[in-house]
């Protein structure tokens, strides 16, 4: 039986920076990630995600997640943008139900639409601005 060319060992909340007064001001959500091969051939994969639910006053979440490469030859052909890109698409729903999840008491919790992010440059950041 041949082994898939990574698994997916899980995610964990790193560190909570969040305030909300109850005012619906939330205009923005950024995302960004960074990556490293860590001991045992697992990439590590760090997530910080902010938003202003307080106007002047930046939310922050770090999430970090953790994968297991079992072909290393396959690895070593992505780009850092690429692994970033692939890992990351696989453990965004969980950290996105996960900031709902927090962030829901008697208004709407931060809800971030369901996105495709294989093709996204993740290295680089995502900021996603509220259309009012």
């Amino acid at each position: 039986m041949s082994l898939p060319v990574y698994n997916f060992l899980g995610y964990k909340t790193v560190n909570i920076d969040y305030k909300n007064n109850g005012e619906d001001s939330n205009n923005f959500v950024a995302i960004s990630c960074s990556g490293k091969m860590s001991e045992n051939d697992m990439y590590l994969l760090d997530i910080n995600v902010s938003a202003d639910f307080i106007k002047d006053n930046v939310s922050k979440f770090c999430f970090e997640s953790a994968f297991k490469i079992n072909d290393m030859e396959w690895f070593n052909k992505l780009t850092e943008q690429q692994k970033q890109s692939v890992f990351f698409s696989i453990v965004f729903p969980f950290i996105r139900e996960k900031l709902f999840a927090i962030t829901s008491d008697v208004r709407q919790g931060l809800f971030i639409p369901t996105l495709d992010l294989k093709t996204m440059d993740v290295s680089k950041g995502i900021k996603l601005n509220r259309v009012k």
